[in-house]
């Protein structure tokens, strides 16, 4: 495992031990902690299929904050789709309510918090659209029903109900019966490019964990904060 020192001039390695303790449980030497460890991967995966949007269960899942038109925060969930083009990539209608706003402003945080071990990590920085490619490799990954819901009617739009949802979607699993589903036009993925990533980790005794990374003239500054 690496180290703080190891980790010292570079978040995104810092981010990938995070994110991978957060899917299999933290790591540590020896047959016990592996044996502890595979149980707990075991776990989690019986219970993400039970609770599938259980942020507990799904350590892909993080908070994206975006700038309304009228300088109002914004925020929803997305799925973390790795590290791409030199930033934290996701993907969406790029007509829905946070496409329209990363096109009018860039600016965009990113949250993931982990509950097993409590840790919290935020990225700062701006957003770039990945290409054409990259969107249509990850919609061929995609479920068929996954794809039919988001060809049958664009992000955000309004729907009259429920019922409208599953008639657009049955329509295009018709249109397309025996045939692959295209990604859509305005459908891609975007990377949030930091400029500033912050860590945090809970401790028992309350005196928490904290540090920031900052980016100035292409090299990474860490700093310590208090909790």
């Amino acid at each position: 495992m690496l180290n703080d020192n190891t980790t010292a001039s570079d978040p995104f390695k810092k981010f990938l031990i995070w994110y991978s303790e957060a899917q299999t449980g933290k790591e540590g030497k020896g047959p016990k902690s592996y044996l502890i460890s595979s149980c707990f991967r075991l776990l989690r995966r019986v219970l993400s299929v039970i609770f599938p949007w259980s942020s507990l269960f799904r350590p892909d899942i993080a908070t994206l904050a975006t700038v309304t038109p009228d300088s109002k925060p914004s925020a929803r969930s997305v799925l973390f789709k790795g590290l791409v083009g030199g930033g934290f990539s996701f993907y969406t209608d790029y007509g829905s309510d946070k496409g329209k706003e990363l096109d009018l402003n860039p600016s965009a945080v990113m949250l993931f918090y982990w509950s097993l071990p409590p840790r919290q990590v935020r990225i700062d920085g701006k957003v770039q659209k990945l290409s054409r490619e990259a969107a249509k490799l990850y919609w061929e990954s995609r479920t068929r029903v996954n794809q039919a819901a988001s060809a049958a009617v664009r992000q955000s739009s309004i729907i009259s109900g429920r019922e409208e949802l599953i008639e657009k979607t049955g329509h295009i699993e018709l249109i397309y019966k025996g045939k692959p589903i295209p990604c859509p036009d305005s459908w891609g993925g975007y990377s949030l490019v930091p400029e500033m990533v912050e860590f945090w980790e809970g401790k028992l005794d309350w005196l928490h964990d904290r540090e920031k990374y900052i980016l100035n003239n292409g090299c990474w500054t860490k700093i310590k904060l208090a909790p």
